[in-house]
């Protein structure tokens, strides 16, 4: 079998709120996390058979818990808003990319962005609600399925735009100059979006950690402006780099930089009341079993 290669279980604090004491093998240094949490970070992966034994045993004694490590540990209703959190990432995504060939100047907020910038914002806040119920591991999965299936729309549309449309049809060209312009934008918004819905489900993860789960408005605002600017930045420099000037170009990233971190903001009591909403769905759903 396997040694731990970063961490060990070193047992368990029952004073106060049952919890995990685990050994950080680098340092020697001793942590203690919430048994709940634990099952949803990285750090129980690198447990060996017999320590997740142990905390699956401690886990489930004494009460009915909805954990979050494996697929049978999710009652159905779970799954079922899994799966409808991906989609709506996925449609925003997409729309977002569609939208965000066209920049738009908006003269009483003297700002220069694409309209899809007032919309991709809830990606961040979708990211922090997956991350926040189903951990890092789910949340990166959400994240790489609808980068797939974006780049399967966009790439489907491109072929389409080969195919020779009927001489009658007068929109041939325009439809054409749609689609070769989000193939344009294709590897900016691709590469913006892989970086930055990471770093934003990484972040909040690690500030999970070390505030114990406390404190959810400082990792939601924190994980969501550090992608932000990164978002920003990689994809106003690689979609308008030699199409507008550097001026512009520094103009568009300030503005959907300042527009994310007010989603950044104003998302925190979203992200409570549906953490609420979540935990009395799955409760009602744990109950009628």
């Amino acid at each position: 079998m396997e040694s731990n290669r970063k961490f060990k279980l070193l047992g368990f604090n029952h004073s106060g709120k049952l919890s995990a004491n685990i050994m950080v093998l680098a340092t020697g240094k001793t942590i203690s996390m919430d048994l709940k949490e634990l099952t949803d970070s990285e750090i129980s992966e690198d447990f060996n058979r017999h320590e997740l034994n142990a905390l699956y045993k401690k886990l489930y004694s004494g009460k009915e818990i909805v954990t979050t490590y494996d697929l049978s540990d999710r009652h159905d209703r779970s799954w079922h808003a899994y799966v409808l959190l991906s989609i709506a990432l996925t449609v925003i995504f997409i729309f977002s990319t569609v939208a965000g060939v066209k920049p738009i100047n908006i003269p009483k907020l003297n700002m220069i962005v694409p309209p899809a910038v007032f919309v991709y914002p809830i990606t961040f806040i979708l990211v922090d609600i997956l991350n926040e119920f189903y951990g890092l591991k789910l949340a990166r999965r959400t994240i790489i399925i609808s980068f797939f299936a974006h780049l399967f729309f966009v790439l489907a549309l491109w072929i389409t735009s080969l195919i020779p449309p009927l001489p009658q049809w007068e929109y041939g060209q325009t439809y054409n100059g749609i689609i070769h312009s989000m193939m344009a934008v294709l590897v900016a918004s691709s590469l913006a979006y892989l970086v930055s819905e990471n770093v934003n489900a990484y972040v909040l993860y690690k500030i999970k950690i070390l505030t114990k789960s406390k404190y959810l408005f400082i990792r939601v605002i924190t994980s969501t402006v550090t992608a932000s600017a990164l978002d920003s930045i990689i994809f106003c420099t690689l979609a308008f780099y030699n199409v507008l000037s550097f001026e512009i170009i520094k103009e568009m990233i300030l503005s959907q930089f300042l527009i994310k971190v007010v989603y950044a903001v104003l998302g925190v009591g979203p992200i409570y009341g549906t953490r609420k909403l979540f935990r009395s769905y799955i409760n009602t759903a744990t109950a009628r079993n």
